[in-house]
């Protein structure tokens, strides 16, 4: 009996389900390790630029910024500014945006929000930005910006 008549049959059912473990393997452990829950401290620079910005606005102070990546890109830019300033910085950079309750869909960490649409998008990268404010009393807030790709 010749090797390929004793050893093919085996061949074509351990190739196969060899195939196919490894690529259950690979699904349960891409959703184990849960990608999009590990966020990374980023350069604000970098965060920024993705959105076409240059800077944070203005008198904003104690920026943290991070990303997370796997299908698309979040970055996500947490500062302190005056409201005024922040209002100003709105004005110029997004004009027509309006900050509102209903935008944050129930979301208790934002007293008000807002969704943009860049339109083009950001040569960095951004399709849109949705922003979060949290006033911590009567003239400061406390913003999140997060520009995001789809």
């Amino acid at each position: 009996m010749s090797t390929i008549r004793k050893w093919g049959p085996v061949a074509a059912v351990v190739v196969p389900l060899a195939f196919m473990g490894w690529g259950l393997w690979s699904f349960v452990s891409a959703f184990r390790s849960a990608p999009m829950a590990q966020a990374e401290t980023v350069p604000c620079e970098d965060a920024l630029r993705f959105a076409d910005r240059d800077g944070l606005p203005e008198g904003a102070h104690d920026a943290k910024c991070t990303a997370l990546t796997w299908l698309d890109t979040t970055y996500t830019v947490r500062f302190t500014i005056a409201r005024t300033k922040l209002d100003a910085w709105l004005k110029e950079s997004y004009p027509g945006t309006r900050l509102t309750a209903q935008e944050c869909d129930g979301d208790p960490s934002a007293d008000v929000c807002a969704h943009i649409e860049l339109n083009p998008h950001a040569q960095g990268g951004a399709v849109a930005i949705d922003i979060g404010v949290r006033y911590t009393d009567a003239s400061t807030a406390v913003v999140e910006f997060a520009p995001f790709d789809v």
